[in-house]
């Protein structure tokens, strides 16, 4: 909006707005008082404050947005930065049951897509448990997670059960395709889960693809070196093997390209054969870009897979986001880490978005963020660290172990609850 002024008024609108804005940094300051938007909450020991009061406010926003989160209390150990809990019987051992999916499961979360294996508690906080995949293990096992991608029907489960026994259900895919097709129903489970393992902050076993953590003190991050391998001629990627996406992601790629030019490499792109490898092999081809189109296959709640931490943050690439909604982008990620494309009314306004931030270059202000916080790959893709495994011991050793059961999935976990319409079912280009 547009403010017009008469010239003798001119002092008094300055005066004014200078007045408004102050009130404005001193109101949310003194909201500390008598609600969450505070200092203290993200003060945690070792932690360094920041100095500018705006800036403060914004991370204790931030911070508030992710304590609002229902954590178990692993979640809190991962996302809260809360010291683990004294562990009462350190002698004891736990024994770890993948019921029937263990050994396809073990190529990403053992051997990180390479023909060795890796020791899944290397970099654990507690190395007190054993992975088994024998079916005669159910009488003894501390707890089985049951994967339900590959889960063709209830009757897969095991017929008897020791009531002390955690059972927990296992995704990493988003509602939309909790099970390969043609599946069951989610509801015919219901009753039988204790625990959850999915990559959602509310999970009692949280895996999430990625996490942003704050830093334990500021630091100086300069941008010179990360940006020196970045071209300015052509300025946005993707990489994609699926060409399809119930988002509609590529449709919104192929609007995208009519006014900026994009890099597509994979199957899906016109760059076929530059990065032949999927999850085993990296892509260093991507390194080269300032923008990396984070497109998601489903566009669900906290479903922010390897696309965003690995080949935005991890390439130093400013990720622009389609999947998760707003709210949950805010809470995941880092202050002004990224680009969302349901700020834009059109794949154009987005196009000049970013033309204007490469001319002006302030999109060197989308690298501030990482002074202050800190983000970890935790997938097993493109050999980086998988901690499937270890976040199932550490909930054994640090989570509640009061007796609950999941007795309505579609409450925790569903496409009505969790997921969101396509872009192109509200948003048209002209």
């Amino acid at each position: 909006m547009r403010l017009y002024t008469t010239p003798n008024k001119w002092k008094f609108t300055v005066a004014f707005l200078f007045s408004f804005f102050t009130l404005t940094i001193i109101t949310l300051l003194l909201l500390r008082q008598d609600t969450n938007w505070t200092i203290e909450p993200y003060k945690l020991d070792n932690f360094e404050v920041v100095e500018d009061p705006l800036e403060a406010v914004k991370v204790s926003h931030w911070w508030s947005l992710r304590n609002a989160t229902n954590f178990s209390v692993l979640g809190e150990i991962l996302f809260l930065n809360k010291p683990p809990p004294n562990i009462n019987n350190r002698s004891k051992n736990y024994q770890i049951l993948i019921w029937k999916h263990g050994p396809s499961l073990e190529n990403r979360h053992i051997k990180h897509f390479s023909d060795k294996s890796v020791d899944p508690f290397e970099y654990c906080s507690v190395k007190n448990c054993e992975i088994t995949y024998k079916d005669s293990d159910i009488v003894s096992s501390d707890i089985v997670i049951f994967h339900m991608h590959k889960t063709r029907s209830k009757n897969e489960l095991p017929k008897d059960r020791n009531p002390k026994q955690i059972w927990a259900f296992l995704t990493d895919e988003s509602p939309y395709h909790t099970f390969y097709p043609p599946g069951p129903k989610l509801t015919d489970f219901n009753g039988i889960f204790n625990w959850s393992m999915t990559y959602r902050m509310d999970s009692d076993i949280p895996v999430p693809y990625g996490r942003t953590v704050l830093r334990k003190t500021n630091e100086t991050v300069s941008d010179s070196n990360m940006l020196l391998l970045k071209r300015r001629d052509v300025l946005v990627a993707i990489l994609g093997s699926n060409c399809g996406g119930q988002n509609h992601r590529w449709e919104y790629v192929r609007k995208l390209e009519q006014y900026i030019e994009v890099h597509s490499f994979g199957e899906c792109g016109n760059f076929k054969t530059a990065c032949p490898g999927h999850f085993g092999a990296d892509c260093p081809e991507l390194n080269s870009y300032i923008f990396y189109l984070s497109f998601e296959n489903s566009n669900c709640d906290e479903y922010v897979t390897e696309k965003l931490w690995w080949n935005a943050f991890h390439k130093n690439a400013i990720p622009i986001v389609m999947g998760s909604s707003p709210k949950t982008y805010k809470t995941l990620l880092p202050l002004n880490s990224y680009i969302n494309i349901d700020d834009f009314a059109s794949p154009r306004d987005l196009a000049q978005y970013l033309l204007r931030l490469n001319e002006t270059e302030e999109f060197k202000s989308f690298y501030n963020w990482r002074c202050e916080f800190e983000i970890f790959n935790e997938h097993g893709y493109f050999q980086s660290r998988s901690y499937h495994y270890c976040r199932i011991c550490e909930a054994l050793n640090y989570n509640d172990r009061t007796p609950k059961v999941y007795g309505n999935l579609d409450e925790f976990w569903s496409v009505n609850r969790d997921c969101h319409l396509p872009w192109d079912s509200w948003n048209d280009d002209d």
